[in-house]
């Protein structure tokens, strides 16, 4: 007579059984990691629960007019959130000066998708009372998941939009947004939203060239834009978290045809040579690779404004394609542009 736990049925369903049970104690652990800290009576942390984390601010939180003390900043909160269960609390007290590019960019970080499933990030006003009414009024709280207290509702100067692929009924909400708030021409509005779409798309066409197993496995990188409206301006920021254009397929491959190593020539030049079409497309597929030539063509015909670039630690002008390195390194690309007119 056969026995029972030798038959295929049997043999399946323990295996099921198996998974399920694997599945619940890693389930568990992942619970036990994210127990809201707790301390001891002496003063001293519970033992075996994460302690909050408290991370400072600069001054003004800018990528493009404080490049170093901000991009430290960030590293150190994607550092922070690198690993499950984290704590973090934000001490933006001493901001006196903020741009929505970097608030994009510090939003970014907290809600990518591998660190905002278990992550715990709070945060303070700024003391100066007119920029805690600016942070207010951005809505740049929203999701926190501990907001400073009593927090009145957004004015709505800011709308985010964020994807992995590209969408172009996204950028249209963007430009939309936008056009209630400041008063602009049409050829400007359509530069907007044309690249907004640009470097969407760009995005897209670096994530899908890289081929490691952890980025296959959390999917393409996603890209994050918004629009802050203030003072008769709109200020349109893109930023995504991937390789960044210096570390793209199409310059890492520009560099081994002409057989020059990345040491040896400066990123800056390098990022020139991109906006002025002289490196390919990444895919090398025809009508490829154009996209940022592109933008320096609106740009020089005024249809993009104050066009601004940083990747990796190379930032600048557009217009003047002046471009100059940073102290420390961003892993990604974040654009800056403008519309509108002061008081308009």
């Amino acid at each position: 007579m056969k026995r029972l736990w030798t038959t295929p049925g049997f043999i399946a369903g323990q295996r099921i059984r198996l998974r399920k049970l694997d599945r619940r104690r890693r389930n568990a652990r992942r619970r036990r990691s994210i127990v809201p800290s707790r301390r001891h009576p002496d003063g001293g942390a519970v033992s075996g629960v994460r302690s909050e984390q408290e991370l400072h601010a600069p001054n003004v939180l800018s990528l493009f007019d404080e490049p170093d003390d901000t991009i430290t900043f960030l590293n150190s909160l994607r550092t922070m959130l690198s690993g499950q269960g984290a704590r973090v609390f934000l001490d933006l007290s001493e901001v006196n000066r903020f741009t929505n590019d970097a608030l994009l960019l510090l939003r970014a970080i907290m809600d990518s998708p591998v660190r905002a499933l278990y992550n715990n990030v709070g945060g303070n006003l700024p003391r100066d009372p007119k920029v805690a009414t600016e942070f207010k009024a951005s809505g740049f709280f929203a999701g926190f998941a501990k907001p400073p207290g009593d927090l009145p509702p957004a004015k709505g100067l800011m709308k985010k939009k964020s994807a992995n692929t590209v969408h172009s009924e996204h950028a249209a909400d963007l430009v939309d947004f936008a056009l209630k708030h400041v008063n602009t021409t049409e050829t400007c509005a359509m530069a907007c939203y044309r690249n907004l779409v640009e470097v969407m798309t760009n995005t897209h066409n670096h994530a899908a060239n890289q081929r490691s197993s952890k980025r296959m496995r959390h999917g393409r990188e996603r890209w994050h834009a918004s629009v802050y409206c203030r003072n008769g301006i709109a200020y349109f920021s893109f930023v995504d978290l991937g390789v960044g254009i210096l570390q793209s397929a199409r310059v890492k491959r520009f560099l081994r045809k002409t057989a020059i190593s990345i040491s040896s020539q400066k990123r800056a030049v390098l990022l020139k040579d991109v906006f002025e079409g002289k490196i390919g497309s990444a895919t090398e597929k025809p009508g490829r690779g154009r996209g940022l030539p592109k933008m320096k063509r609106d740009v020089d015909d005024g249809s993009l404004v104050d066009l601004k670039i940083l990747t990796s630690d190379v930032a600048g002008s557009v217009a003047s394609l002046d471009f100059t390195s940073v102290g420390p390194s961003l892993r990604g690309t974040a654009f800056r542009w403008q519309v509108g007119q002061e008081g308009g």
